[in-house]
């Protein structure tokens, strides 16, 4: 058995009660069958059960104020919705939307520690803004995070999520699936290019000065704010203005 079989093995059928989830180690074909869609879809909608109608109106208030694009209101609440999921769970120890889904899934789960640290990788994800590179399959590309500058390789697991163009500037919160590969949680919210174009430097400006001034979570709604100021901006600039 090669190496790389080796590791596919061990990585797939873990012997310890816990075991870390590996971002760069190779999933095999039997375990990515148990995570998508199946975990997947499970976990996400324990959690929209959970919360959804508790969020939803500040959600939905925070859209109101932004005035984004009618066609893409509701990707915007949705990928707000997982920023306040993950904020809560940083700013409370007292909330695991991953404990309280494994409680409720003991049978299911406790035979398959894995999949309990890939869920756990869903608490440590963060909301960030990306430029999309270039792509290297029918539904995979290279993302670049604005704020690092360091590049993740993406895959488009749910046909009906729409895919960034390349050249444009798109805000995610991405979960790893293996190999060094991820997932966007819902569809990226996607500038348009030649907005994006307009948007990048004054966009850097702002991101630098606020994570510096309030890092994490908290730091990066106040750039995604700016983010849609500039893009509303720029969009009625360039929308001409109807004859009185």
């Amino acid at each position: 058995m090669t190496d790389d079989k080796k590791n596919v093995v061990a990585f797939a059928q873990p012997s310890k009660q816990t075991t870390p989830f590996r971002h760069g180690q190779p999933l095999s074909e039997e375990v990515m069958d148990m995570f998508l869609p199946e975990l997947y879809n499970e976990f996400v909608s324990f959690i929209v059960e959970r919360v959804g109608g508790v969020y939803r109106p500040l959600l939905k208030e925070f859209v109101e104020d932004h005035h984004p694009p009618e066609d893409k209101r509701l990707v915007l609440e949705l990928n707000l919705f997982w920023w306040r999921v993950l904020y809560d769970v940083s700013e409370n120890e007292n909330v695991s939307f991953v404990e309280d889904f494994c409680l409720e899934h003991h049978l299911d789960l406790k035979e398959t520690p894995l999949m309990k640290a890939w869920l756990e990788e869903w608490e440590k994800a963060v909301p960030k803004i990306y430029y999309i590179g270039h792509k290297f399959g029918a539904n995979a590309f290279v993302a670049v995070d604005m704020e690092t500058e360091e590049s993740v390789e993406v895959i488009m697991i749910d046909g009906k999520m729409k895919e960034p163009e390349k050249g444009s500037i798109a805000m995610g919160t991405l979960i790893p699936m293996g190999n060094a590969l991820y997932f966007p949680v819902t569809s990226f919210y996607c500038f348009d290019p030649e907005v994006s174009k307009e948007m990048a430097r004054p966009l850097m400006y702002h991101y630098e000065k606020h994570i510096e001034q309030s890092p994490g979570l908290e730091g990066f709604v106040h750039v995604l704010s700016i983010a849609l100021q500039i893009e509303c901006m720029i969009l009625e600039k360039d929308t001409p203005s109807s004859p009185s």
